[in-house]
């Protein structure tokens, strides 16, 4: 469990420095600062920015929906910290943007408040515990960077009553920006002293721009402490021009006073154009304990002007030094912007390179990969990827620039046209992308929602799906809508053969097919037929059902062999078996009434004459069952051996 650190002294280079550190927050552990409050009109629940604690430091890209549309954005990574802080590269605290968490990105970011993608806001994070003070000097000392811009940037504010309201600290900066690497801030200030309820607070504010920089207010090392110390000065000396071209590089001479501890950093910190320190921007370091010499860069997007002032800093202990003594002038030079390396999507339009390189001159000329001159307006259908270098021609004394801007294109998702088609509710398994109509079979098929590979286009219906394929940013995905309709295989039954005598009542064809559909129609032996087959008139033979299929489904059929049998009636079929009466049906049982002994067994025989069963004789005079249990048709009965027969109809 983090808690303040009270009370606990810390010898510095014996009686040089003595202090006691009353607060530290590292955020190794359990933090004892409170993210996201509504002090100072911060936002507790912002959809643009808010405040996280983690070990986060690289960046990377990731899409941003604005009005809508989706737009991609890269986030670079956060500067490693140095050696002075306590767990360099640990846990710190920062601004991210929501959209770059929503994408996997946790270092330090913001979204830019514009207006119509994020709106401006405030953030503001606080110490939830009090420190008590005593008479000596207190100092506040923290690491910190932010590049911001001139509508974004951070600020510091204590309390002196527990938080009910705050006061922002303005010296020796008030607004935290264009600094993009990590350095340590003191502040000591009369009004830490004596109190019973100091608190400090950190608030980061996101103000409407259009030109603003990654990374965001970070915050590490949070310490408080109280100290009598021997003060140390720094003399900033005399530069040796007072005046220079953006970017131009210059030496910086300083006088260091006092002790310094090992790990100090030595900063040449510039001005604005109206000699202001309120955001000073550093423009070189030193690592060292004694007086030297640092070298420096001016910004290449300083601003012109003729106010500039220099002054040295140091960071272990934090001292400022004296401003030089004058003026400074920075006239205009030509910038071509930073080098970079940018992807983007094949076909998607014409872009201005020019806009990749940001602050870059309106003045220069571009050549192509190889060399040759280029317009700078890169068309993705038809231009090549690779090393676009952009040189700019200015007017004046400042050595001219280059950039290169490496363009990468990526292939655009294709899901190709849109499809509809017909199926069959018994053709065989679909595969789906072998419908896919001029697009990349690399997608996904979707359903309901839910991804499938069509196993349920086998029943009858109509199904919508969606083919999805996705792209590589900044390339955005593609869809195709297909349209599946699956018609019902025609029925038309079983096919089967029936005997029926010749004087038997008409008869229907369609129920001896089971489950054949009743919309199809018949073709008999002599035509066209009714369906209706009347075994007086006939014909026998082959009739044919057929019932029409809904393309692709094939038309289906199924026969029926009818056979007519004469038939003659039982009187006749009585007289062909002397003695031996046929009696009717009972279930599958023939009755049979026997004049006298029969001492043989009886046989059965189909229509062909073939033995299908033998009863075993011999039999009395009398009636007897016969069971038959065979399919409908005429059959005979007969003694073994004889030819006479007894012929009937089983039903």
């Amino acid at each position: 469990m983090r808690a303040p650190l009270l009370l606990i002294s810390l010898g510095l280079f014996a009686s040089i420095h003595a202090q006691t550190t009353l607060f530290l927050e590292t955020f190794e552990s359990s933090p004892t600062i409170t993210l996201n409050t509504t002090d100072q009109g911060g936002v507790s629940n912002s959809p643009d920015n808010t405040w996280l604690i983690n070990n986060a430091y690289t960046g990377g890209g990731g899409t941003v929906v604005c009005i809508g549309f989706p737009f991609p954005f890269s986030v670079p990574n956060t500067p490693a910290q140095p050696g002075g802080v306590t767990s360099p590269n640990g846990n710190y605290m920062h601004i991210t943007s929501v959209a770059a968490q929503n994408s996997g990105i946790l270092n330090s970011c913001f979204l830019a408040a514009d207006g119509l993608c994020a709106n401006a806001a405030s953030h503001f994070a606080r110490m939830s515990t009090d420190v008590a003070t005593g008479p000596e000097d207190i100092t506040l000392s923290f690491w910190w960077l932010c590049s911001g811009g001139t509508a974004n940037y951070g600020e510091v504010y204590y309390s002196t009553n527990s938080g009910t309201s705050w006061t922002q600290l303005t010296t020796p900066i008030s607004q935290y920006r264009n600094q993009g690497n990590w350095v340590q801030q003191s502040i000591t200030l009369p009004a830490f002293s004596n109190q019973a309820t100091l608190r400090f607070g950190f608030r980061f504010f996101n103000g409407t721009t259009t030109s603003a920089q990654d990374p965001a207010f970070s915050v590490d090392d949070i310490r408080i402490t109280s100290a009598t110390a021997v003060p140390n000065s720094i003399t900033t000396g005399t530069i040796a021009s007072t005046t220079y071209c953006q970017g131009a590089q210059l030496s910086v001479p300083y006088t260091a006073v006092g002790a310094y501890t090992g790990g100090n950093i030595f900063s040449a910190e510039l001005s604005d154009a109206s000699g202001s320190f309120a955001a000073p921007v550093v423009i070189g370091t030193l690592a060292s304990t004694v007086s030297g010499s640092i070298s420096c860069t001016i910004p290449a997007l300083t601003p012109v002007g003729t106010g500039y002032r220099i002054r040295v800093v140091s960071n272990m202990p934090s001292t400022t030094g004296s401003v030089n003594a004058s003026d400074l002038s920075i006239n205009s030079a030509p910038y071509a912007g930073p080098d970079d390396a940018i992807t983007l999507c094949k076909n998607s339009g014409l872009y201005d390179l020019i806009i990749f390189l940001p602050g870059a001159s309106a003045c220069g000329t571009w050549t192509a990969p190889g060399g040759g001159a280029f317009s700078g307006v890169m068309n993705t259908s038809a231009d090549n990827a690779g090393a676009y270098t952009y040189t700019t021609n200015c007017p004046g004394g400042c050595p001219q620039d280059a950039a290169t801007l490496t363009i990468t294109l990526q292939d655009p998702a294709s899901a190709g046209n849109d499809v509809s088609a017909s199926l069959c509710s018994t053709g065989a398994a679909v595969s789906l992308f072998s419908y896919v109509n001029g697009g990349d079979l690399t997608g996904i098929f979707f359903y309901n929602g839910q991804g499938t590979n069509g196993s349920f286009l086998n029943t009858p219906g109509v199904y919508d799906l969606v083919y999805v394929v996705y792209g590589s940013a900044p390339c955005v995905n593609d869809t195709a809508n297909f349209t599946f309709t699956v018609n019902a295989a025609p029925q038309a039954g079983t096919s089967t053969t029936v005997t029926v005598c010749q004087n038997a009542a008409p008869f229907a064809l369609l129920p001896l097919l089971g489950n054949a559909q009743i919309n199809g129609s018949w073709t008999g032996p002599g035509g066209p037929s009714s369906g209706i087959v009347d075994p007086a008139v006939g014909p026998a033979g082959l009739y044919t059902y057929t019932v029409l299929g809904v393309a692709p489904c094939a038309n289906a059929q199924a026969f029926v062999a009818v056979v007519i049998d004469p038939c003659q009636g039982i009187g006749d079929v009585e007289g062909s078996m002397n003695g031996v009466h046929w009696l009717g049906q009972e279930g599958e049982d023939h009755l049979l009434r026997i004049d006298q002994r029969i001492a043989q067994n009886l046989e059965l025989l189909d229509v062909h004459g073939r033995v299908l069963r033998t009863y075993d004789g011999p039999f009395e005079a009398g009636v007897i069952r016969v069971p038959i249990n065979a399919s409908s048709g005429i059959y005979l009965l007969r003694p073994t051996g004889q030819a006479a027969a007894l012929r009937f109809l089983h039903r």
